[in-house]
């Protein structure tokens, strides 16, 4: 009787452990939202991640993947997030978040900007997923965000060549500053360093002797910005009287 009853006491038991044991997905991911509402971003993926793993019909699921990839954007992880927003894009290229996930590739180079002295292939990148964007989802709801920060992109690329132009100004090196400051206005018309630009090769133009050039930036400039007509004004009647 003892012996019967020590084995109905292991199967309630076990029977027990097996049901707090029980794995529920949905419950798991409703936690992991919660996580991240809370922006406990770690705690939100291990949760996703253990959704992968218990569940492996899930591991490609849309949304655990773009969710793993938005907590390690939440946590400035920006070269992770980009490969997990890039393997979302590579499973689920048609999925309804595509257009987000390829958006937040671009962002992911966007944050990564630091000063205009430094590097800028990161914002040629960044100049590089926006397009995609545009091009591969046009009319999506984050066309007209790609396109600011393209312009914003832009600017960022122009101030980096007028930075390395007046550089070479400052050193003498005025062949070299016409060059690169040249560049800047052919291939970025209009942006936010044009005035400087025109300006910086102005006088780079004057220094290297060669007046017509010179008088043709400052024209232009006091033309194009007349605020900057007391500034290149005389350097105008200067190089006319010669």
């Amino acid at each position: 009787m003892k012996k019967l009853l020590s084995v109905l006491l292991l199967v309630v038991l076990a029977g027990c452990a097996e049901k707090q044991e029980v794995f529920d997905p949905t419950a798991l991911f409703r936690q992991a939202e919660e996580s991240m509402a809370k922006r406990s971003f770690e705690k939100a993926r291990k949760d996703y991640q253990l959704i992968q793993e218990k569940a492996p019909e899930r591991s490609y699921d849309p949304a655990l993947m773009l969710r793993i990839a938005d907590t390690y954007f939440g946590e400035e992880k920006y070269d992770e997030a980009r490969v997990e927003y890039q393997a979302f894009l590579n499973y689920h290229p048609v999925n309804k978040d595509a257009a987000y996930a390829q958006f937040q590739v671009a962002m992911c180079s966007y944050d990564q900007l630091t000063t205009i002295d430094r590097d800028p292939e990161p914002v040629h990148t960044a100049v590089k997923e926006f397009e995609t964007l545009k091009n591969k989802f046009p009319k999506s709801p984050y066309e007209a965000q790609a396109i600011r920060y393209i312009a914003l992109c832009r600017d960022r690329l122009a101030e980096y060549e007028l930075y390395v132009g007046r550089f070479y100004h400052k050193k003498r090196s005025y062949l070299a500053a016409v060059k690169r400051l040249e560049k800047l206005l052919q291939d970025y018309p209009g942006s936010s360093a044009e005035k400087d630009s025109l300006y910086y090769a102005g006088l780079s133009y004057k220094e290297l002797g060669r007046r017509d050039d010179a008088l043709r930036e400052f024209e232009l400039l006091a033309k194009k910005y007349p605020s900057m007509q007391d500034a290149v004004g005389p350097l105008i009647n200067a190089l006319k009287s010669k």
